[in-house]
């Protein structure tokens, strides 16, 4: 038995694989606007801690948050072959719909409660796609790459404060070596000397790799995807051939039987009669 993913574990487990289509269709509409409810979380989260929200907008909010979280979890229940085992995956859910209803959610949040139901959120968010990203950092040893890269990037960093005199300050080096790999280039940190500038232009080099490395994986997992949706729809079509295919055939035999029925009463008809 296959041990059970970290989305499982913390009840945020989605829609079972085995599901019908249609659930399955139905939970991937869901997931943008799950991406755009953390995103509004986090918007809130940082407007109501600068002040910058009133009362009566950040209730209309917290409505807003619990009916989706209410209405997804009843919609996919109701369209799941065993609305049970949807809510056993997705135990959490429930917590947070009977936690973040807005009366409920006022008390806990006068508490100091409610940010660590915020977090609670945003984390479902992330374990809900852990597997996803798990399954993309698998795909031609990317998981291994990257955790080597940002080895050498690291490294990098530290090694750069040595042989340039511009940075001092290995935690500096270390940012500098991550600005100029993503190739975000702020500026704030530069190397002068030749020998640093030799050494930033292979680490552009490794960060141009990196982008590229990612970009192709996740491109090859997409279409990875698309083709598995394929080949299920070609198998639920030749499932149903298969049927149709059973119901002719099965039609052909009982065809058979009542023409040789018909020929049997026909010759019998035929025969003269020796009574006569």
């Amino acid at each position: 038995m296959a041990n059970p993913g970290i989305d499982l574990i913390f009840g945020f487990g989605g829609m079972h694989p085995k599901e019908n289509q249609r659930a399955l269709k139905w939970s991937g509409y869901f997931e943008p606007f799950m991406l755009l409810i953390a995103i509004w979380i986090l918007v809130e989260w940082n407007l109501t801690s600068r002040g910058l929200m009133t009362d009566k907008a950040r209730i209309i909010s917290d409505w807003f948050i619990w009916l989706f979280f209410l209405t997804e979890t009843i919609v996919l229940a109701a369209l799941s072959d065993k609305p049970l085992r949807y809510l056993v995956r997705n135990w959490a859910h429930l917590i947070i719909i009977l936690l973040a209803v807005p009366v409920v959610f006022e008390t806990l949040n006068r508490l100091g409660a409610a940010r660590i139901l915020r977090l609670a959120l945003l984390f479902g968010f992330f374990t809900h796609n852990f597997s996803t990203v798990k399954v993309v950092l698998s795909q031609n040893h990317l998981g291994k790459t990257l955790s080597i890269c940002a080895f050498f990037i690291t490294a990098g960093g530290i090694f750069i404060a040595t042989i340039d005199p511009a940075i001092e300050d290995p935690a500096d080096g270390i940012w500098w070596a991550w600005v100029t790999v993503t190739t975000v280039g702020y500026g704030d940190i530069v190397p002068t000397s030749a020998e640093g500038r030799f050494f930033a232009s292979f680490l552009i080099l490794l960060g141009i790799v990196m982008v590229s490395l990612v970009t192709a994986n996740l491109s090859a997992f997409l279409m990875a995807k698309s083709q598995q949706q394929e080949l299920r729809y070609e198998r639920k079509e030749l499932k149903k051939l298969a049927h149709l295919e059973t119901k002719v055939d099965s039609f052909e035999e009982k065809l058979d039987k009542v023409l040789d029925q018909l020929d049997n009463s026909s010759d019998q008809s035929d025969q003269p009669d020796s009574n006569k």
